[in-house]
């Protein structure tokens, strides 16, 4: 009996096999044909069962209904290649197509065929390299009720109302990164004259304008809402006070301004709301009700000011909260605690954050990202309390204001207690040791204890952690910077293979720079040693495989020659050397570089000529990317090089033409590394994030003469120019007229003679000024700038005067500074007193004498004076 029943369910179970295969498997024989000639124009694809002799219906992306007909087609991701064949449109029963995520680079959507397929329902082009014109025919699919176009960018409509004019179906629509460029009457009448009945609305980034877009309203079923970084007005905003089915609102990066409408936090279905990256949009939170429905709130980078309310509790669905670079003041209110649900929390940045940090946040046992750092709290945080995060994988708690206690007793238990962490941020946390738990934190990649007061020599467990060389999933990132480190460098430094970032600058390091560091580690990116006390060479060989961006070594005790092979780095973008011992020449083999921007050599004792040399190409002096020249303070001498100011390009346009270029740098996305330093009005100044449009070069305190080359009037983005303290001669060329962006600028203390250019008073930016002790003559002008610069901005040139010309400026003036490089009393002060001395001691006569030598020695002396 029982196999009897068994034998009539394999009859069933035959039979059922055999209904779906015949109505799955034997598609229709001119579709098979027509997928097989589609997949013919694609010159590459990941489509392998699409076999001659076999069934469609069963073919991998292909869905058919039960009349054997081809209703879905669904090749996203499939690496294709290639052309759309017209074939595609002999699928007249299609109701899904999806070619989503593909490579069809720079082609053009087919442009015919499209109202064949009558029945389609979903149609999903985004992200597939698709350029040109969206085909009007398109607009023909009127039982579309999706439709998603978004991420190709290079595409545009030819016209954005026509195209939609006969979607009343439409329900789902993606053009984001497509270009409308549409004001909001234009896009916002569209949509309400067109998509009655739309549910979800995304166009991010499709150069959308506009102070109004109040018939969005008109919209009762749109429940989902992204206008990311568009050029839209706050004014927007108000259209969605009344949504009561928004669930979703993101309209980030756009330009918002005024005051954000608290109504919107009231609505009873709004789930998600970012507002981020609108600095200038101000508001305050509201007491939120106990029966919302947030799940994600993020605000980072707007203006929003208050207290957080103790109702902040009452968000129990919340997921990801993220009020960081706000302006909230007060303190963190202990019903935080309550928000059960919380994964990622982000408070930093605020500033005005104050008191001590609950301890009921340390007890949300979902947190997987934690970030409380640049905060103005008290108290003592004690990294017992993050043991309860087990899920914690982001911990920045850096520059908070608080103490950390290390929690360093039985250190050996903490493996199994302590979260393991991929980030760890303890920077400025008044730490005087490294936290022993660090050493079984084995998933780390990125560990901050810069700022802190850690003291002794750097344990050898952290460089010899062979877990942690061998299971770093990411690029690791390493800061030790400004603490009281002693000691060497270890070489097992480069036991981490996939250091991408080391920052141990400021601290009291002595011995040589491992060489490993140059030869072996090449996945490094950053390297940051400056301010130590590091002798030595740099190491001169340089592996092939180099990838670092930025080395830092200034302020330290390096000599010798700087290593030809540093060519090798061939995506260096900044180098600075400044304030060592390094003997060498003019580098001319970094001349063709073309990613370095930064090139500062201050401080040291290059000598010889800065210019091309003769019939070597590759040695030539282009750095036609260069930002910042910087070589002030060493001994190179000989005339300037016209030709070398005529090749500096990227000083040669537009700051914000230069810019663009380095939109994808990785310098600043995690790390505000302190980049270099220059001399910048007469002060010494240190640039971080604003290097990439700042424009500076700097050739004092060295052996130059001859006359100014009037090539440098090309540089038009220039905002710093230096040349004082050298042996220039000859006029101030009128081509300095030419510089609109010209903030600093300093030829004193050479031999320039002349009159001052009058084109210099359109500088309208100018607001340091220094063109003392040269040998200029005549008035000096009073208009622009001018009529701002101190008297010290001109001594020491007999010849100028005020207008009108009745007297010279006055030589000898108890307003006006010294020479650099000399210090105490200054000079002209000093000759008052010999001056009173010698009238009482000698007489007139014979005094005159005297102190007309001493004002020569002085002068001469001050003049030649050496700043570091």
């Amino acid at each position: 009996m029982a196999v009897f029943v068994l034998l009539l369910a394999l009859l069933r179970f035959l039979e059922l096999f055999l209904i779906n295969y015949n109505a799955l498997g034997q598609c229709f024989q001119a579709e098979g044909s027509a997928l097989l000639q589609l997949k013919r124009g694609f010159i590459s694809s990941e489509l392998d069962t699409w076999l001659l002799g076999t069934n469609c219906c069963i073919w991998e992306g292909v869905t058919c209904d039960k009349s054997r007909r081809v209703i879905g087609l669904d090749l996203s991701n499939r690496s294709i290649i290639g052309m759309i064949s017209p074939s595609l449109f002999n699928l007249t029963s299609l109701h899904t197509l999806n070619f989503a995520d593909n490579l069809f680079d720079q082609i053009s959507i087919p442009d015919f065929g499209w109202d064949k397929l009558t029945n389609l329902i979903s149609l999903n082009l985004s992200c597939a390299g698709f350029v040109g014109k969206v085909p009007t025919v398109i607009s023909f699919l009127t039982k579309l009720s999706s439709l998603d176009l978004s991420l190709n960018v290079g595409l545009s409509f030819t016209s954005y109302p026509t195209f939609l004019r006969n979607m009343s179906n439409l329900r789902e629509l993606y053009l984001d990164s497509v270009d409308l460029l549409a004001y909001g009457d234009e896009w916002c009448g569209a949509l309400v004259n067109s998509t009655p009945v739309l549910e979800v609305l995304s166009m991010d980034g499709c150069s959308l304008f506009g102070t109004s877009c109040s018939s969005l309203s008109m919209l009762p079923f749109l429940s989902i809402v992204s206008l990311r970084d568009n050029n839209l007005d706050s004014s927007i905003l108000d259209s969605f006070v009344n949504f009561s089915s928004l669930s979703e609102l993101q309209v980030q990066g756009n330009e918002f301004k005024g005051v954000f409408p608290k109504q919107l936090f009231q609505l009873r279905n709004l789930k998600n709301l970012d507002i981020s990256n609108n600095p200038m949009l101000s508001g305050s939170l509201p007491d939120f009700p106990e029966d919302n429905k947030f799940e994600s709130l993020v605000l980072s980078g707007t203006n929003f000011t208050g207290n957080l309310p103790e109702t902040i509790g009452n968000l129990k669905f919340l997921i990801n909260l993220d009020f960081s670079t706000c302006q909230f003041s007060g303190i963190i209110p202990p019903s935080m605690g309550n928000l059960s649900k919380l994964v990622s929390l982000y408070l930093s940045d605020n500033n005005k954050l104050n008191g001590p940090v609950p301890r009921s946040i340390f007890q949300i046992s979902g947190l997987v990202l934690l970030s409380l750092a640049s905060n103005n709290f008290s108290g003592v945080v004690e990294l017992e309390f993050i043991k309860n995060l087990k899920n914690l994988l982001y911990l920045d708690i850096s520059n908070s204001g608080f103490s950390v206690s290390p929690w360093d007793e039985n250190a050996n238990s903490l493996s199994s207690s302590f979260p393991n962490l991929l980030f760890l941020g303890l920077a400025g946390c008044k730490l005087t040791k490294i936290p022993a738990f660090i050493k079984y934190q084995h998933q780390m990649h990125s560990l901050d204890l810069s700022n802190n007061r850690i003291h002794g020599e750097i344990p050898s467990w952290l460089w010899s952690i062979s877990k942690l060389a061998n299971f770093l999933p990411v690029d690791w990132f390493f800061s030790l910077a400004n603490n009281n480190l002693i000691g060497e460098i270890s070489s097992s430094i480069c036991n981490l293979t996939r250091l991408w970032l080391l920052d141990l600058s400021m601290n009291r390091l002595t011995g040589s720079i491992p060489p490993c560091l140059f030869e072996e580690a090449f996945n490094l990116h950053m390297l940051n040693l400056r301010g130590n006390q590091l002798n030595g060479v740099i190491p001169n060989k340089i592996s092939i495989k180099c990838e670092l961006q930025t080395i830092i070594l200034r302020d330290n005790k390096l000599e010798g020659l700087l290593p030809r092979s540093l060519s090798n780095c061939r995506s260096l973008e900044i180098l600075d050397l400044g304030n060592n011992n390094l003997n060498d020449i003019f580098p001319y083999w970094l001349g063709n570089m073309s990613s370095l921007r930064v090139l500062v050599l201050r401080s040291n004792k290059f000598h010889g000529l800065v210019k091309p040399l003769d019939g070597n190409n590759e040695t030539n002096c282009t750095f036609s990317m260069l930002h910042v020249f910087d070589i002030s303070s060493n001994n190179f001498s000989g005339k300037l090089c016209g030709e070398c100011f005529s090749k500096f390009k990227s000083i040669m346009v537009n700051k914000a033409d230069a810019t663009h270029n380095f939109e994808n740098n990785l310098i600043g996305h995690y790390y505000d590394l302190d980049l270099f330093t220059i001399m910048n009005k007469g002060q010494l100044m240190t640039l971080q994030k604003f290097w990439k449009i700042f424009k500076s070069i700097d050739f004092s305190n060295n052996h130059f003469e001859g006359e100014i080359p009037l090539t440098i009037g090309q540089l038009i983005s220039l905002q710093v120019l230096n040349m004082s303290q050298n042996y220039l001669t000859g006029k101030i060329p009128l081509e300095l007229g030419n510089l609109p962006q010209l903030e600093s600028l300093d030829l004193s203390m050479n031999s320039l003679s002349g009159r001052i250019p009058h084109e210099l008073i359109y500088l309208h930016f100018l607001s340091f000024l220094d063109l003392s002790y040269n040998k200029l003559v005549g008035k000096i002008p009073s208009e622009g700038q001018f009529s701002t610069f101190p008297n010290t901005s001109f001594e020491g040139n007999e010849g100028l005067c005020w207008f009108p010309c009745n007297k010279s400026i006055s030589y000898v003036s108890n307003t006006m500074t010294s020479p650099p490089g000399l210090d105490g009393m200054t000079i002209k002060n000093r000759g008052y007193m010999i001056m009173l001395g010698l009238l009482f001691g000698v007489g007139f006569g014979g005094c005159m004498a005297i102190i007309m030598v001493l004002d020569v020695m002085c002068y001469n002396k001050g003049r030649r004076s050496r700043s570091s």
